[in-house]
């Protein structure tokens, strides 16, 4: 078969067949990748290419060594230039397979632990590692580093600067360092030869070009490595000795753009040598490409002056911090206070870009007990926690590497392979009950912690006293002057302002409350009004939509750093005048997210009237009480805003009285649990028990009828009573489509209904159980508040996390209370569902069973409800994913017909189950038909109906 191929890149062409174009699925794994590789087809080369490195960690170190590693070198040399970008990128992982023994399946790490920790401990095998660093590096990189093509430069870039780290230390300056610097230094040679013969300076040719080209990525990969000199990943010593005066040399390069990538390396560079070095060399250096003739290189470095304030604060950590404060003060101050006076206007605007983050740089987060709280990374549960990090420090991570990144170039879609799958798992109790919680429930906590965090080490770890005068008197006019920049280009002024409205947070944080009075509120105010402040009201009374959104999501931030007071005075009547009733989408949405932590600012009294002036709009004819939304009413909530309503009522009922929450809280959350839209209907589920539970009569406060204990009971049971029917009556006979025909149930509504009267049981399970107080200290808003409340050292500091909180500790009445409801007057209904006529519901009724409170488990209507339920699961191929063996004996007729049905219910529980329904559902068997009787197809029918209206309403 192998010899009917066609010889590996050959360029001419030749008569596919359909075996040439087909991929045998069926060879073993290493043997697919060995032919693919070296197919004619570029298409299945490149699709093999990227599964190389989930190939390598598979097979081993051996294989890898053996059969994997040999037929690279084609690849390298192939005419496709993408094959040779994603061959670059997999060769760190791949290396990392064939020279680490524990790295791979079965092994103690994994190739994404050891990328990610690089401190962890290795165990070279000794041939694997002179292979990679004689082959793998001192070949196939040092080919592809210099490739023609600029992505493919960048990925072995981006591999080599990685191998750097997991290479043993003394063979650094011997196996990587030589690649850059032979690569700088060599073409260097070239060209001073070629400046003797006038007539080859005067022409430039291809290969002085790419020779051009080869030295800015040896300016990008010393920078890489010299990065890695910042946490001692390489010795310092080398990167003084050995890189710096590579790029010192380049920064005196003749081509501009080599200067440039220079300057960019500057910063990086200066983390990995002393302070010494920083003084002496890299500043002046610095400096001097600040003035350089070539406008580009100036506004480059204009670029670069964040990352070199960042640089700087790292030296910190082994100097004394007031010496290289007044060096950074010194020396970068006036580098920005000239870019900012430069004649290039593109050289003014690059600085006036770069300004606020430039500013935010002076505040001491880098090795400070804050930079360990707050989180590096992105989430994805739409938090606020990675977003304290960009709106305060927007410093923390560098800016050159966002200018330069070369992500995109190397990122390519893993192929699964048997690495990929989804071992099982055992979790704790508390586990499977915070499992069972909304990802949104720990967000808002974890964004509460890290904004707390931030306010504390702020009172507690000032900023420097100088760096503040000196930012103060010469850079916050140029700050602040943007918010009413006039460049003559309207464009132009308003991304200026979108610059100022984004580092807004940050420059407050630096500064503080006490310097709010004056430029620092003048310049808020501007912002959202261009007139204000100006006599003559010409020009547009409305800010730029991109600041307005800016300064809705960063208000909340800005109001915390103020303090209760400023808040009070000067932003709860700018969110009252500007932003509550905004019609812009994006606006509103930060509004109601970002809505209960700037209220947790208020005093009681004043707290209140604001949440009433919120709930007065949300309800509104104008929002949630209008039919749909026009072009004379834009007001109207879509679905994403009507949840995030849905998920900040936990934290509102939690801040106001019983009476309150009866009269204002309680018809939004009636209106959301009825809504069109499922997800709404699910996420306000889980604020039934912190309503129940204001309810409890050790809650009720300020009645009208006295406020004798057996008032406050009377009003309790009450206000529970008709929740509680209110639920019964309304949710599992609610039906949201609009189809006509007969229900599957015999009941009114719809069974996604039924599944989420019995989400309301889970929800109020959770709440009791999570009441105790129980915390798992593998969670990560448990050690978030760890690290916070060891971290800060404050005498305050516990009382500063709310430890009644949703879904935190309950007292001893409020566990009873919920208790009495839950097992009274809620469960009951839901324990009807165990002989309901459609599968999912009796599956969410399995599951909420076992998440209910032990005690009420014990009952005997509970334990009826959960064998019977149990005897069905035992009768199924699988739960949970734990498959059965041996299999089952053929279906009979009726299970047949049963498990169609099972099948349709199962699909249309696609996007229906709550967060506690992770799980499979139930597999159904497909390809059986047999003839059924007439009553069992009238009733395949009607669940065929019943999962197509559903879906609509769904959707």
């Amino acid at each position: 078969m192998e010899g009917s191929e066609p010889p590996i890149n050959d360029p001419q062409d030749y008569a596919l067949r359909f075996e040439d174009l087909t991929v045998d699925d069926d060879l073993p794994l290493l043997d697919r990748i060995v032919r693919y590789c070296r197919s004619g087809i570029a298409l299945q080369r490149l699709v093999h290419v990227k599964m190389l490195a989930e190939t390598a960690e598979t097979v081993g170190t051996k294989a890898v060594l053996s059969t994997l590693i040999p037929i690279l070198g084609s690849l390298v040399t192939d005419q496709e230039s993408v094959i040779r970008q994603h061959l670059a990128s997999q060769l760190l992982p791949v290396a990392l397979v064939a020279m680490v023994r524990n790295v791979g399946l079965g092994q103690k790490h994994s190739v994404a632990d050891m990328l990610n920790d690089k401190s962890l401990p290795k165990i070279y095998d000794s041939e694997g590692y002179r292979t990679v660093t004689t082959i793998v590096v001192g070949q196939y990189l040092q080919t592809l580093v210099t490739d023609v093509d600029v992505d493919v430069r960048r990925s072995a870039s981006d591999s080599l600067a990685g191998l750097a780290f997991h290479v043993r230390r003394d063979d650094v300056a011997s196996v990587i360092f030589p690649i850059p610097l032979r690569l700088a230094q060599q073409q260097q040679h070239q060209l001073s030869k070629s400046k003797n013969n006038k007539a080859e300076q005067q022409q430039t040719t291809p290969d002085e070009g790419l020779t051009e080209e080869l030295r800015i990525t040896a300016a990008n990969l010393l920078a890489e490595l010299g990065g890695a000199g910042e946490n001692e990943s390489i010795p310092r010593s080398l990167v003084r000795e050995m890189l710096l005066p590579a790029v010192l040399a380049l920064c005196r390069d003749p081509g501009f753009r080599v200067r440039r990538a220079a300057a960019q390396a500057l910063p990086r560079v200066l983390g990995g040598t002393s302070v010494e070095d920083s003084r002496n060399k890299i500043l002046p250096a610095f400096e001097v490409l600040s003035k350089d003739e070539v406008y580009r290189v100036r506004k480059s470095t204009g670029e670069c002056l964040v990352d070199m304030s960042r640089s700087m604060m790292i030296l910190v950590k082994t100097n004394d911090s007031s010496n290289i404060n007044a060096l950074r003060r010194q020396t970068l101050i006036p580098i920005a206070e000239n870019l900012l006076a430069d004649a290039n206007k593109f050289v003014r605007h690059g600085m006036m870009q770069f300004l606020g983050p430039f500013l935010a740089s002076f505040y001491p987060f880098i090795y400070s007990a804050l930079k360990t709280i707050l989180p590096g990374t992105s989430e994805s549960d739409g938090s606020n926690h990675s977003g304290i990090v960009a709106q305060f420090f927007p410093h923390a991570s560098s800016m050159v590497s966002r200018l330069n990144s070369s992500a995109a170039a190397t990122t390519s879609a893993p192929t699964p392979t048997l690495t990929s799958i989804a071992t099982a798992r055992k979790y704790s109790m508390i586990q499977e009950l915070l499992r069972a919680l909304p990802s949104f429930v720990g967000a808002d906590r974890s964004s509460s912690i890290s904004l707390k965090a931030v306010v504390a080490h702020r009172r507690n770890y000032p900023p420097d006293h100088e760096d503040i005068r000196e930012v103060m008197g010469k850079l916050l006019d140029h700050f602040t002057g943007l918010a009413k920049v006039n460049t003559g280009d309207d464009n132009t002024d308003a991304e200026m302002r979108v610059y100022c409205a984004y580092s807004y947070p940050a420059v407050v944080l630096l500064l503080g409350p006490e310097n709010w009075e004056g430029r620092l509120r003048d310049c808020f105010k501007t912002l959202l009004n261009p007139n204000y402040g100006s006599k003559e009201k010409t020009g547009p009374t409305a800010p730029p939509l991109p600041v307005k959104r800016c300064l809705a999501s960063s208000l909340h931030t800005v109001a915390h750093i103020l303090g209760p007071e400023i808040t009070t005075n000067d932003i709860m009547p700018i969110f009252r005048d500007h932003f509550l009733k905004d019609t812009d989408e994006s606006v509103r949405l930060n509004m109601i997210r970002n809505f209960p932590t700037l209220v947790s600012l208020l005093e009681p009294p004043l707290r209140n009237q604001y949440i009433l002036l919120w709930c007065e709009t949300i309800r509104g004819e104008e929002v949630l009480g209008a039919m749909k939304r026009s072009a004379t009413n834009p007001l109207v909530l879509n679905w994403r805003q009507r949840d995030y309503v849905s998920r900040c009522l936990p934290e509102l009922i939690v801040m106001v009285d019983a009476v309150f929450v009866y009269n204002h809280l309680w018809p939004i959350l009636k209106s959301l649990l009825t809504d069109t839209v499922n997800l709404v209907r699910q996420d306000a589920v889980w604020a039934i028990p912190l309503l129940l539970k204001a309810f409890a009569a050790e809650n009720v406060n300020d009645l009208d009828g006295g406020s004798s204990q057996k008032a406050k009971e009377t009003w309790s049971n009450w206000a529970c009573q008709e929740v509680t029917r209110w639920l019964k009556e309304t949710i599992p006979k609610m039906s949201t489509s609009n189809t006509k025909g007969k229900s599957s149930s015999g009941k009114t509504g719809n069974f996604s209904q039924r599944q989420l009267y019995c989400q309301v049981c889970t929800a109020m399970s959770l709440a009791i159980r999570l009441g105790d107080g129980l915390k798992d200290p593998d969670d990560p808003v448990v050690e978030l508040e760890s690290r916070f409340t060891s971290a800060m050292q404050t005498r305050n500091s516990r009382i500063m996390i709310e430890e009644y909180g949703p879904y935190r500790k309950l007292t001893d009445g409020e566990r009873k209370h919920l208790s009495r409801l839950l097992t009274n007057d809620i469960l009951p209904l839901a324990l009807e569902f165990k002989d309901d006529r459609v599968t999912n519901v009796r599956l969410t009724l399995r599951k909420t069973l076992l998440l209910v409170p032990e005690n009420i488990a014990q009952s005997s209507a509970c334990q009826e409800a959960a064998q019977s339920l149990l005897d069905e699961v035992e009768t199924w191929e699988s739960f949970d994913g734990i498959e059965n063996t041996p299999p089952p004996p053929p279906p009979t007729q009726a299970q047949t017909q049963k498990s169609n049905t099972q099948g349709a219910d199962s699909r249309q529980q696609n996007g229906t189950a709550a967060d506690a329904n992770r799980e499979s559902v139930v597999p159904v068997a497909r390809g059986l038909k047999k003839k059924g009787s007439k009553r069992e197809k009238k009733k395949g029918v009607e669940n065929i109906n019943v999962v197509q209206s559903d879906t609509a309403a769904a959707i």
